[in-house]
């Protein structure tokens, strides 16, 4: 095999094996891992069709199932609001959870809605679940 063939193998050789120890340490970029509802379905009272009382416990873990802290849950869908008309929200604790107790739902006279709890936290992404409101 001729001297200059020899050298551009080497060469190509030494270089993939470098390429590939770089790509070796690099990290997946943070991001959010999933989000947990740990209450069943929100139970309306069949007369009312709305509750002033309902209550919902976040879980939000991060790409290595630890819970993620500082993270800012928003609820929406079924007009649910505080009880002064405001957007539901919170920020998780330090191990990942966020409880909201002061919510207005309504099902505008249906039978079934659904909630979609958004999660986002700068450097993480955003994700999302759905939670559904049904009447007793």
């Amino acid at each position: 095999m001729p001297l200059y063939l020899m050298i551009i193998i080497l060469t190509a050789t030494l270089g993939t094996a470098v390429i590939i120890g770089w790509m070796g340490a690099l990290e997946l970029p943070d991001q959010i891992g999933s989000v947990h509802v740990d209450s069943d379905d929100i139970v309306l009272n069949s007369e009312s069709r709305y509750t002033d009382s309902g209550y919902l416990r976040v879980y939000v873990t991060d790409q290595n199932g630890n819970g993620l802290a500082g993270a800012t849950v928003v609820l929406s869908g079924c007009s649910v609001s505080t009880s002064t008309g405001g957007t539901v929200y919170g920020t998780t604790d330090a191990h990942g959870y966020v409880e909201f107790s002061d919510m207005h739902i309504s099902l505008h006279g249906q039978n079934l809605g659904f909630i979609t709890i958004h999660v986002s936290k700068p450097g993480y992404g955003s994700n999302s679940a759905t939670k559904a409101a049904v009447i007793a």
